[in-house]
Parts: structure tokens; sequence; C-alpha cells
């Protein structure tokens, strides 16, 4: 995906470079962190400049505080095809803002900013997953004009199911 540094106030969103792996893992640690789920996270800063940079499986859009020069927030992005929609897909994994910087609006930007280079660049829609008990996120995301899409059910096989 093409994405040119956006501006926000006193914030830039700028997709992430080689050597940017220890500051994701480092907002990946405290998205863990805050999800309670730190003890699932197994991912090193090596694994994501591969994920990233080496195997290009995917994207990172880095949030900065202009004022403090300090990367505050992170988007992880990977992409799929909708056989029905006939064009490619976005997938967010993951999404965290430092909770000092949320609630100025920064969110809902990087959001919209995703929506206009999703139409412009021709891809057929943006799907993510969030936690049931993360109120804050869902309300977040429906005031942001997301559906949720109760008719689907999610099924996952982890590495260790791929033996069995």
């Amino acid at each position: 995906m093409e994405f040119t540094d956006f501006s926000f106030r006193d914030f830039v969103i700028t997709k992430a470079q080689p050597g940017d792996g220890q500051i994701i893992h480092e907002l990946m640690t405290e998205l863990c962190g805050y999800e309670g789920l730190l003890s699932q996270f197994h991912s090193s800063p090596e694994d994501l400049e591969n994920i990233l940079f080496n195997l290009h499986c995917g994207d990172a859009l880095l949030i900065y505080d202009n004022r403090s020069d300090a990367v505050i927030g992170v988007m992880l992005l990977s992409y799929n095809f909708s056989s029905f929609k006939g064009k490619p897909g976005i997938f967010i994994e993951d999404f965290y803002i430092r909770e000092e910087f949320r609630g100025r609006g920064i969110g809902s930007a990087l959001l919209m900013r995703l929506k206009w280079v999703a139409k412009e660049q021709g891809f057929g829609r943006i799907d993510w997953l969030c936690m049931k008990n993360n109120r804050s996120s869902v309300q977040f995301y429906k005031a942001a004009g997301a559906r949720c899409l109760d008719e689907w059910l999610l099924f996952r096989f982890d590495s260790e199911d791929f033996d069995r």
C-alpha cells in the first residue's frame, strides 16, 4: 500500500521503515498488556523487522508527536483478497495509541485517512477484530461508522494445531 505522510494537529502519521522494529515491538508489548494478553505475545523486534521489511507481509503506520518526536501509536496492516468484492482488502492486525494521547481525534483521523487511501488505491474493504470486553474501542469503532459483523464466526488454527 502506498501511504503518504499525513499531519493531524501536532501529530504526523507515517509508514514505518526498516529499523522501526524496536519501537513497533515496544508499542505492541504495551497493547498486549492493555488487553491482558501479554503472556500470548511472543514476537521479537527482529520478528517484526523480518515480517514487515524482508517478507513484506504487511505494513506498519506510526504516529509521531511533533512536539517531542516520540512515537505514540501504531497500526499494523496486512492484506487479503475478497472474492465477494473482487478486490484486495486491508486487515488491521493491531491499532494502538498510548493512553495519554487518546481522545484527541488521532485514531479517528487515522481511520479516515486509511479509508481514503483504500478508496484511492482500489481496495474493497477494511476489516479488523476487537475484543468484546474492550468497550471503549467498540464504542470508538461504532462512532467512526464501522459495522460489527455478528453473522460471521472467527475460526483459527494456531501453529500448535498444524500437526494435529
